[in-house]
């Protein structure tokens, strides 16, 4: 395994954090840059409907710190949804069929993947958060070159979309998510030829957006299990990632 290191010193997250990394454009588009530029491993992110939540450029951080180079575009473009926005179906059926949709989001994606092989990577991959978890999930299915991809407390995805991933998928689901929906799932990518890469684990005591922008990392059992997940995240990507 690459970095072991990395993997066991996985940093703890901690509330009211202050952001280490670097803001930015591609293009027109705003972007949030961690770790050091020329890195062989690059991670694009893909962050919840919540936009640049402060859990989540801690998070870039993190894996920016442990050897990789990360950009976090702004999708949604300094529109992020709300939490009474969660609440009214038609703001979310047009969110999906607008902002949040593959067709608006996919030139982003080939625009930051590009701009990291560009910067020095040679192994890039892709993480999604909750609605960002259907992108990875469609990006592994479209795009070409990608090392592997990790959805973590993903919404919207079905057990047909895993038949379609044409890389190593990692899912980390909470007790919200339907686990038996990502078990059958998961049995048909271990029978893919990249299947026993692939790797599913359940957050069972997590409510759905902990390692994301409604984690509450002032709470100690909520911050260790973010560690958690930002450790597999890290030992994910190494076993994928050569030196």
């Amino acid at each position: 395994m690459s970095f072991p290191s990395a993997c066991c010193n996985t940093p703890p997250v901690v509330a009211n954090y202050t952001a280490k990394g670097e803001y930015g454009k591609l293009g027109d588009l705003d972007c949030y840059f961690a770790g050091v530029k020329g890195s062989k491993r690059g991670l694009f992110i893909n962050y919840d409907v919540f936009g640049f939540h402060p859990n989540v450029l801690q998070l870039c951080d993190i894996l920016g710190s442990v050897g990789f180079y990360v950009v976090l575009p702004d999708l949604l473009r300094g529109v992020p949804l709300t939490m009474p926005d969660l609440g009214k179906p038609e703001v979310l059926k047009t969110f999906m069929q607008n902002a949040g949709s593959w067709k608006t989001s996919e030139p982003a994606y080939v625009q930051g993947l590009e701009y990291l092989r560009n910067s020095g990577a040679t192994s890039v991959g892709v993480i999604g958060f909750c609605w960002g978890g259907r992108h990875v999930a469609t990006a592994l299915e479209k795009l070409d070159g990608l090392v592997g991809g990790a959805i973590v407390h993903p919404a919207m995805i079905t057990s047909d979309d895993f038949g379609k991933v044409k890389a190593p998928l990692m899912a980390l689901p909470s007790k919200d998510e339907d686990m038996e929906m990502f078990k059958k799932g998961f049995a048909e990518l271990k029978t893919k030829p990249f299947g026993a890469q692939c790797r599913l684990e359940s957050f069972e005591d997590m409510t759905h957006g902990f390692c994301g922008a409604r984690g509450d990392w002032a709470d100690p059992v909520i911050a260790k299990r973010s560690r958690d997940a930002i450790h597999l995240l890290v030992t994910f990507f190494n076993d994928l990632m050569p030196n």
